[in-house]
């Protein structure tokens, strides 16, 4: 059996609670399980261990000792800052995910995993990063031809189609526009119309003649050139309808 090394961080599932500390199960480590004694449970001072670890309870946690010979590992939650152990669960849930879809992947090409890993996911992997961002970058119509064996590309892409979602981009601005003829509130509704009619554009009144204008896309590039057109166009109205029009764009999160 494998075993973690101390000052590991490592994901583990709480699977028994004692009034003196709570056993756990190592979810990287086959077979593993370690302890987590009440001292070591949280910073600040436990008289209710229950308040603080809950049953099938998935956390990061530190690797304090190692004792193969008695097939002990002593762990520690309080080493742990939650940014750290935020960071680390969200790496275990992507890992995770990778490894179930090169799971299903195998089942639906009735192959073995190991083939998979072999002349897919490593290749992927070498070449984007993370296998995740290989998938998205395929979602988004990225040719993978020359990366993977020509075989794989069709049933790859159609995988990604059925169990990826790409996140949208978002960048957002601020407008402001007055109409001074007394077809003033006709004027603005026609310099937004084609905004409000988009499905990727939203804009919203906040007062003193300012709007919030935000629009979406797979990346931000497209978010951009969407945004771009939108305002562009509604520029170009507000100036033949006498408008005046300003228009900010906020910095992408």
């Amino acid at each position: 059996m494998d075993y973690p090394t101390r000052d590991d961080i490592v994901i583990v599932k709480v699977t028994q609670i004692l009034d003196y500390g709570a056993f756990v199960e190592l979810l990287e480590y086959k077979g593993a399980r370690g302890f987590v004694h009440i001292s070591h449970v949280s910073s600040s001072w436990v008289k209710n261990i229950r308040n603080f670890v809950k049953m099938n309870q998935v956390r990061a946690a530190k690797v304090l000792n190692v004792d193969p010979s008695k097939n002990q590992i002593d762990l520690s939650f309080a080493s742990i800052t939650p940014q750290r152990e935020r960071q680390k669960l969200s790496e275990f849930k992507q890992v995770n995910r990778e490894e179930k879809l090169v799971e299903l992947l195998a089942k639906e090409q009735k192959k073995k995993p190991e083939e998979v890993w072999d002349e897919v996911a490593n290749p992927l992997i070498e070449e984007y990063g993370s296998l995740l961002e290989a998938f998205e970058k395929i979602a988004l119509g990225q040719d993978i031809s020359a990366v993977i064996p020509k075989n794989w590309v069709e049933p790859l892409k159609e995988m990604v189609e059925k169990n990826i979602i790409v996140s949208q981009k978002i960048l957002k601005g601020k407008i402001k526009a007055q109409a001074l003829s007394s077809n003033g509130l006709e004027d603005i509704q026609e310099v937004f119309g084609d905004i409000q009619g988009s499905k990727k554009c939203t804009i919203i009144y906040v007062g003193g003649g300012t709007y919030d204008i935000s629009c979406t896309g797979a990346t931000f590039k497209d978010s951009d050139k969407t945004l771009t057109g939108v305002v562009e166009d509604a520029q170009k109205k507000a100036k033949k309808l006498g408008v005046s029009f300003e228009f900010k764009k906020e910095e992408a999160d």
